[in-house]
């Protein structure tokens, strides 16, 4: 019946053309302004997490400490150290780990096609790359086994690095200079996003075989230990039995957080997710408290038309037409006013954010602006918008409608 109907009740709409124009206005800027804030929102969210990710996935790092209490007649103040042999202890005791590796850093003088540079040189193993995010560009390779089995003299550069280094010529099979010792490039670090770090960005980093790093430099012991374990609910675990394994072998209190230092990426990027999802809804609640308002002035235009159709309801009533007949009437042409809105407001918003994405990201100098140049426009933001808009189509056409409805047909044709 209402498919029916549907033609007059649209004819009905076109009459009133002029009237709901600006309440189309209100309700295509409210969908603008939501599906925007939803968008960039869901973008700052997003890019942390990539940027998070530049350091590396489910991590725990740790490093050498300083005792700060009294343990089995050890003084505090003591300095601890940790050593390659730790890797293998480890590995054999907490079977929670899926990848572990080494790693040694030093200030290192490097020099290459004239030119003199100061850098930190990392010694690490080949399952670095998987752990820290060190994705080679194109034409390169990251260090392999065999590189660390035979201690080769072989680099792998830090974007940055190889443009100070050697512009725009390619470097991979050059041949740099580290501490006086000759090492050919094998790879140059893919630019990617990164907000933290330790000894500065990777893209200024210099990266070499741990075997052959011990060669080189004669440091005995290894700067950090890099843990992934199995899943992320682990993690804590993993942290707490590395603290006791290496607690009994250098005789430190495992609870003594200063003897040995954690550094858990899971739980931070938690901890940092949390407060970019609260932003992410914060967002969203000023847009729909936007597009509430503009809701209000459908609702005030739809109490405006049933008193100002007074007559012509109480017609239709007496003529035989029920009370679902003009509620249908009202919330069809209530769904229509918002359905101009939105089509505008979505139009809008989808051509807003792809023109936004078209800002090349600056890896460079790393900001504020590569958080908000990467919004993001996807199916569950605009089936959340489409739910929203559902609601206040429904709150704002069904007031008015039943209220028009239940009109008496007799009063409503003596209606001045």
């Amino acid at each position: 019946m209402a498919l029916k109907l549907l033609p007059f009740y649209l004819g009905e709409f076109k009459k009133r053309r002029r009237k709901t124009a600006l309440i189309t206005f209100a309700i295509a800027w409210g969908s603008l302004s939501i599906l925007l804030l939803m968008s960039f929102g869901r973008g700052l969210s997003t890019q942390f997490r990539v940027a998070f990710r530049g350091l590396g996935d489910n991590l725990v790092m740790l490093s050498g400490g300083q005792s700060s209490v009294v343990y089995q007649g050890l003084p505090k103040g003591r300095r601890l150290r940790l050593y390659a042999a730790d890797i293998a202890l480890l590995r054999a005791t907490i079977p929670e780990i899926e990848f572990i590796c080494a790693e040694s850093y030093n200030n290192e003088a490097i020099s290459a096609n004239g030119k003199e540079t100061n850098r930190n040189v990392h010694g690490v193993g080949p399952l670095f790359d998987l752990m820290r995010s060190q994705v080679p560009a194109a034409g390169g390779r990251f260090l392999n086994p065999d590189d660390e089995r035979h201690s080769r003299r072989v680099a792998f550069l830090g974007w940055k690095v190889a443009e100070n280094l050697f512009g725009a010529e390619p470097p991979v099979g050059r041949q740099i200079m580290i501490n006086r010792t000759p090492f050919t490039v094998v790879g140059v670090l893919k630019e990617k996003m990164q907000d933290s770090m330790y000894q500065g960005p990777d893209a200024e980093q210099v990266y070499v075989p741990f075997a052959t790093y011990a060669q080189v430099n004669s440091q005995p012991y290894v700067d950090r230990i890099h843990i992934q374990p199995r899943s992320r609910e682990v993690s804590l675990r993993v942290e707490e039995r590395a603290r006791a394994v290496l607690g009994r072998k250098y005789r430190f209190d495992s609870a003594d957080k200063y003897a040995l230092n954690a550094w858990n990426t899971i739980r931070d990027a938690e901890e940092v997710g949390k407060i970019f999802s609260g932003i992410e809804i914060f967002l969203t609640m000023i847009g729909a408290l936007t597009l509430l308002i503009a809701a209000v002035g459908v609702t005030n235009l739809m109490y405006a038309l049933a008193k100002e159709r007074t007559r012509e309801i109480g017609i239709k009533l007496a003529m035989g037409a029920r009370r679902r007949h003009i509620v249908t009437q009202f919330v069809l042409e209530t769904a229509f006013i918002f359905f101009q809105g939105i089509l505008w407001g979505v139009l809008l918003a989808f051509n807003i954010v792809s023109l936004v994405r078209t800002i090349p990201l600056n890896y460079d100098n790393f900001g504020i602006e590569s958080y908000l140049t990467r919004p993001v426009f996807s199916l569950d933001i605009l089936l959340l918008f489409l739910t929203i808009m559902g609601a206040l189509v429904f709150m704002a056409g069904i007031f008015p409608a039943v209220r028009a409805s239940r009109l008496n047909p007799v009063e409503a044709l003596r209606y001045e």
